[in-house]
This record gives C-alpha cells, sequence and structure tokens, in this order.
C-alpha cells in the first residue's frame, strides 16, 4: 500500500506576531536565517516519502508564496489550495477526499509545516511507526510526543500510563485535552499518562473518508460533490461554494474527539516545538551567557533568560530585563514579559479593528 503525506500549511500563527503576519505567516520564517519551516519540513518528510506523494495543502492567499517556496521540489500539481480557511477539519477533509478520489487506496499523514524538530530520525521513525499502524489499524493514529516540561500551549492526548511503564510506544488514546493552566499540566507531566498533542495524524484514505462522513457530514457531502467535478473548467467554483458551507471546525473537535473506532497513539520521543509562540523561539534560538535566547545585534548589562530577535541590524540594547520577549520587525517592535506570550493573539485581534492594522 503506497504512503502519501500531506504538509498542512495554511495556518496565521497570530501568536507569533509580529514575526508572523497575515500576507506571511509564520511557516514562510526563516528562524535559522536560512531556510522557510516550509522549506525544513519538506525536506525532512521527504527522507521517507519521495515527492510525488508528497502534498502542500494551503490557503488561497499563500499560494503563490508556496509555489515559489517549493518551486524546486515539488510538482506544483501536489500543491492543493483551499478555497476559504476553514480550519483544519476543511484541511485535512478536503484533501483525504481529494487523495481518495484520486488515488483509491493507500495510507497518508497529515503534519503541520511549521514544527520545529532537531531530531529527524527520531521523528521519521515515529511517522514509519504510524503508517504501520495505520495499515492494520480499524481507525486513524495519531502522534503524540513526551513532554519534556509543562507546556500551557500544547493539547495533550491522555494515554495508559501502564503501556508507558511497559516500554511501548505504540497505545490506546482514551481522551483528548485542550491547553490546560498551568497547574494542569504539571499534573499531566508528574501523571505520565499525557503526551503533548503534536497534530499530527495517519490513517488509510479509506478510514479517514470513513470517518469524515460520518463525524462531519457537512463536509463530506458538500467536498464529495466538489470533487466529481476535479479537472473540469467548474472545479474551482464548485470548491469554493463547497468550503462557503463549511463551519470553522478542528479536525480534533470535529473527528477524533468523536470517533466511535479506537484511536491509537504512537508516542513519539523527539525534540518537538510547534513554535506556537514567542516564549516557544528559546528553544530554537542560540543562547548567550546570560541565558538570552538571541537573534539580533544585542547588547545586554545585567539582563537574562530574555528572547531578542530582529529582522533587521537594529542595535537592541536592555538593561536589568529577566524573562522579557523583544522583537523588532522594522516597522514593529514588540516588547512584553514571556508569560505574556500566549496573550499576544488577542492583541493582534484588537490591532485589527484601529488605525494599526496595516501592521497584523
Amino acid at each position: 500500500m503506497d504512503n502519501y503525506t500531506v504538509i498542512m500549511a495554511g495556518g496565521a500563527g497570530l501568536r507569533l506576531w509580529p514575526l508572523s503576519r497575515e500576507d506571511k505567516p509564520k511557516q514562510f520564517l526563516c528562524l535559522d536565517g536560512n531556510r522557510t519551516m516550509l522549506e525544513q519540513t519538506f525536506e525532512r518528510i521527504g527522507e521517507l516519502v519521495p515527492p510525488e506523494r508528497l502534498f502542500v495543502i494551503t490557503n488561497a492567499k499563500y499560494a503563490e508564496q508556496t509555489r515559489e517556496v517549493l518551486k524546486d521540489l515539488l510538482p506544483p500539481e501536489n500543491i492543493l489550495i483551499e478555497p476559504l480557511r476553514r480550519n483544519t477539519a476543511a484541511c485535512i477533509s478536503y484533501a483525504a477526499l481529494w487523495l481518495k478520489h484520486r488515488f483509491k487506496h493507500g495510507t497518508v499523514c497529515f503534519i503541520p509545516a511549521d514544527s520545529f524538530v532537531p531530531d529527524n530520525e527520531e521523528y521519521l521513525r515515529s511517522i514509519r511507526q504510524a503508517y504501520s499502524e495505520a495499515e492494520r489499524a480499524a481507525g486513524l493514529v495519531v502522534i503524540g510526543v513526551k513532554p519534556t516540561f509543562p507546556s500551557t500551549g500544547y493539547g495533550y492526548i491522555k494515554i495508559s500510563p501502564a503501556a508507558q511503564c511497559a516500554g511501548n510506544s505504540s497505545f490506546a488514546v482514551s481522551e483528548f485535552k485542550e491547553k490546560p493552566d498551568l497547574a494542569a499540566a504539571e499534573t499531566y507531566l508528574k501523571s505520565g499518562e499525557y503526551l503533548w498533542n503534536s497534530g499530527m495524524a495517519a490513517g488509510s484514505l479509506d478510514s479517514f473518508a470513513s470517518e469524515i462522513r460520518l463525524n462531519l457530514p457537512e463536509h463530506f457531502s458538500h467536498l464529495s460533490a466538489a470533487l466529481t467535478a476535479l479537472g473540469t473548467p467548474e472545479y474551482a467554483e464548485s470548491l469554493e461554494l463547497a468550503y462557503s458551507r463549511l463551519p470553522d471546525l478542528s479536525f480534533d473537535n470535529g473527528v477524533l474527539e468523536r470517533s466511535g473506532k479506537p484511536l491509537r497513539s504512537i508516542a513519539g520521543r523527539f525534540d518537538w516545538n510547534d513554535i506556537g509562540s514567542l516564549d516557544a523561539l528559546e528553544q530554537v534560538l542560540l543562547t548567550d551567557q546570560a541565558d538570552n535566547a538571541v537573534r539580533a545585534s544585542f547588547y545586554g548589562m545585567d539582563t537574562s533568560s530574555s528572547i531578542i530577535f530582529s529582522t533587521d541590524d537594529t542595535l537592541i540594547a536592555a538593561i536589568g530585563l529577566t524573562d522579557m520577549i523583544i522583537i523588532n520587525t522594522g516597522d514593529v517592535v514588540l516588547v512584553c514579559p514571556k508569560d505574556k506570550a500566549q496573550d499576544i493573539k488577542a492583541v493582534v485581534q484588537q490591532l485589527r479593528n484601529t488605525a494599526f492594522r496595516g501592521h497584523t
């Protein structure tokens, strides 16, 4: 059975503002100074899946940027375009049903385009195992990551502690948890019963189609109807009409949490960060002697454990700061405590109602 991979690259990444913008979201950022996160994801998974079975799905707003970034890496026909943004339930449903329509049989793994993964070997081992599980499982398979600290920025997957104690890396999922507060996150970490939800899911094309039909009947009917026009001049209009009728819903809420079939989870043991907020930058940037994570022209006096990032050569000087975030993008300077990083999305939403909306 052929394995396919779909890279999801349509998100806006508002919590990474001002680095991530509506017109240039985080999958197009070069946090290492060389390659975009989308390119890194493509090259990483390309060790496992050949280009002809590798697909990227993105929003129409980012179609040209995606084609430009991947022009030497991926056939343009392997870039699927969503006409409207309708969250991951629509994204995964469309791509899964499109693959089912075109290839009939196979397994597929959906992965986000904006994760930082320094350990390729263990990452690919987990995806290989997800494909294997998907071939023999009746339901879908999710990839979780063993937590290393009590994150309040990730969702969690509850697992069987007995399975972990036995050293297993695949087990039944008992529950999904939304992003917790710090006390709950600490409890999850200590219990050993939870994994971070990486947003990666695998399954046979038949399993995805079945789950979508049962749990997302609107998605199944509207998208299936649109796909009957695939390859015709009417297809783009049919797809946009289908998307206009879909609710804004995540795949986790719409399918994974509702599934009547047993879900399996792979316990990934690789370093992983979804760079979901600015405080996550300290996991990917080089640190100085004062434990500051820096990518900027920076001079600090009595400044420690802070994040300093600039997209130009502007000198950033700081005095007497601890646990702060300083971001300069040329047109925006953001300064906030690290423990307020999760509030940045709310700031962006408020700015959109002001004279500063052009900076979002």
